[in-house]
């Protein structure tokens, strides 16, 4: 797998910055943000990089001075052992920050790589500490960010650990949905959803043959519709009854400040 440095392309001409409207929006979904501090984060950014799958934009145990802000494409926050099994830990969708993390620890405890072709851009740590030094607020933003992280991982801790069949996949599918509508990723209660039965997997503990029997059963009930890249949800009400699904953990609601 080639890392994040191998598939550097130019930023745009002219010193454009490069389009990060799905995180603005979800910052905005939280946090009142005008045009003008849109724009100053954007302007933060210097290089922009392109992944094929399976590309690492991270590896656990390597110093980096930077932050990766998904454009476009799906990546995954996971653990490995020794003998290349891994468990993912989060799915990461276009819009998101996935390795703020590593701002004040430099060095992550995980990797992360593309599950699909990605476009990244990169945020170095010394002009976020300059943002943040001239714009404090910002600290508080960027701050929710990671605890938004913290929150989903533990909603993930407990889907795995207390729900079975198939309501662990049906909540994996309604937090992928909930997070792709906010950025502007559904329509019709469509969605993008390009985890191979193996990812499914290693998301949620399961083998690629038991993800295969409940993929087929979410479909046999009527809550959803589709096979590969897309899925469709023809019950919502339906899906959220039996993941369990709360929303409440991925704070969508406003925040003061």
């Amino acid at each position: 797998m080639r890392t994040f440095l191998d598939n550097q392309v130019p930023a745009p001409a002219g010193g454009a910055a490069p389009d990060i409207s799905r995180f603005l929006a979800t910052i905005r979904q939280r946090f009142t943000l005008s045009e003008h501090e849109g724009d100053l984060i954007a302007s933060q950014f210097q290089e922009v990089v392109e992944l094929n799958a399976g590309d690492y934009i991270a590896r656990e145990g390597q110093k980096i001075g930077f932050c990766s802000l998904i454009l476009d494409g799906f990546a995954a926050r996971f653990k490995e052992t020794a003998a290349g099994e891994r468990q993912i830990m989060e799915v990461q969708i276009p819009g998101d920050f996935v390795d703020l993390h590593s701002y004040p620890l430099e060095v992550l405890d995980h990797s992360i790589a593309a599950l699909t072709p990605c476009k990244v851009a990169r945020l170095p740590h010394r002009a976020l500490t300059q943002l943040i030094e001239d714009h404090p607020r910002f600290a508080r933003i960027l701050w929710f960010a990671t605890m938004v992280d913290a929150s989903m991982h533990r909603e993930w801790l407990l889907n795995i650990g207390t729900r079975n069949g198939m309501a662990r996949i049906a909540h994996l599918m309604c937090e992928i949905y909930s997070r792709s509508q906010l950025v502007g990723l559904t329509e019709g209660g469509k969605f993008r959803f390009p985890l191979s039965q193996t990812q499914i997997g290693e998301c949620l503990g399961y083998t690629q043959m038991h993800v295969n029997r409940m993929l087929k059963k979410l479909r046999q009930v009527g809550v959803i519709a589709g096979t590969g890249q897309v899925v469709e949800i023809l019950d919502w009400e339906g899906l959220q009854r039996l993941a369990e699904f709360d929303p409440a953990y991925l704070y969508l609601s406003g925040r003061e400040g």
